[in-house]
């Protein structure tokens, strides 16, 4: 089959977080020997495209300011504005490429619900069509005027709807007024269950962990709650000697407030910035604990289901198999 796959974020480069979850859905899907042609939005405000690369397209569409990359769409459509005229810009650039190449697909696949499900709507509306929501983008259907009538459209369109958690299917069907689609989480990578050496003193050395670490990887955005987990380290100093080190992979422009209220805590803070997912393992491996503080925020928002948690669940699994489930080598 020859599958389009419409999406907002989607990686830009090898190791890029943003979007990677559809990345690892579009790999599977090659595995099962399809063609798919990714229409996704760029960080700028020209249109690319790769070139075919073993059954893979990748086109990127405009999105002005890099809506859906830096600090994400969400965090830049609370601010309103500009944000929304890019979003609404990107929408009809994404509805209009879909139409265009609809004749060539057999199947289209949407991540996020606005702007990609309702773009597949609009602009191939006899096609095949599936599509996940994954939170930010049931959140902005409850908070904008037109969201309930979207909801109730997406739901009687034909649209196969499918939600990364039961909470997130529950707010969306009580939205569109009745019972609609089925959860179905997007499945984990394979290799992040792969056993590998276990984390030494070397590997702690290279990464510059000395004492007690506790990491957490994300966008430096509220919803991540990286602050609450940083009163949480500085509660912890009553408990141990000195307050454990939080490092936080990721970027993004929570990052003075962090830095402020770190020093204010006397909390030991490293922003090492983005890191390659595929580093992001070692970092995994070589920290004491991990961390996902994430929160509801005031709007009512919360994530669904974060690539960082299923890449430490990962690390977790790979714990198990080399430390329980095989012989643990005498020293």
């Amino acid at each position: 089959m020859r599958i389009g796959v419409l999406t907002t974020s989607y990686p830009r480069h090898d190791g890029d977080y943003a979007g990677s979850f559809v990345a690892d859905r579009v790999a599977a899907l090659l595995a099962q020997g399809h063609r798919v042609d990714v229409l996704a939005a760029g960080d700028g405000a020209a249109s690319r495209s790769v070139p075919d690369t073993q059954g893979l397209t990748v086109t990127r569409l405009p999105a002005g300011g890099g809506l859906f990359y830096a600090g994400g769409a969400p965090e830049a459509l609370e601010a309103g504005g500009a944000a929304w005229v890019a979003a609404a810009a990107f929408f009809s650039a994404l509805a209009a490429a879909a139409r265009a190449r609809a004749p060539g697909w057999d199947l289209i696949e949407s991540h996020w619900l606005v702007p990609a499900a309702a773009a597949a709507s609009a602009g191939a509306p006899a096609l095949s069509r599936r599509a996940w929501a994954h939170s930010g983008d049931v959140a902005l259907l409850e908070r904008m005027p037109a969201g309930q009538a979207i909801a109730r459209r997406l739901a009687s369109d034909g649209t196969d709807l499918r939600f990364v958690s039961a909470a997130l299917r529950a707010r969306f069907c009580a939205l569109a007024g009745r019972p609609v689609g089925r959860v179905e989480p997007l499945p984990v990578s394979p290799a992040l269950f792969v056993a590998r050496p276990r984390a030494d003193r070397a590997l702690r050395a290279r990464l510059g962990l000395a004492g007690p670490t506790v990491l957490a990887v994300g966008r430096l955005v509220p919803i991540k709650g990286h602050a609450r987990l940083l009163r949480a380290a500085a509660l912890a100093a009553a408990e141990l000697a000195a307050a454990p080190e939080v490092i936080i992979l990721g970027d993004g422009p929570e990052r003075p407030r962090l830095a402020e209220l770190a020093a204010r805590l006397q909390v030991p803070l490293r922003l090492p910035g983005f890191v390659p997912r595929a580093q992001v393992a070692d970092w995994l491996r070589a920290a004491d604990l991990f961390a996902l503080p994430s929160i509801r925020l005031a709007n009512g928002r919360v994530e669904g289901a974060p690539t960082s948690l299923r890449d430490g669940l990962g690390q977790a699994y790979r714990w198990y198999l080399e430390n329980v489930a095989e012989p643990v080598p005498t020293p």
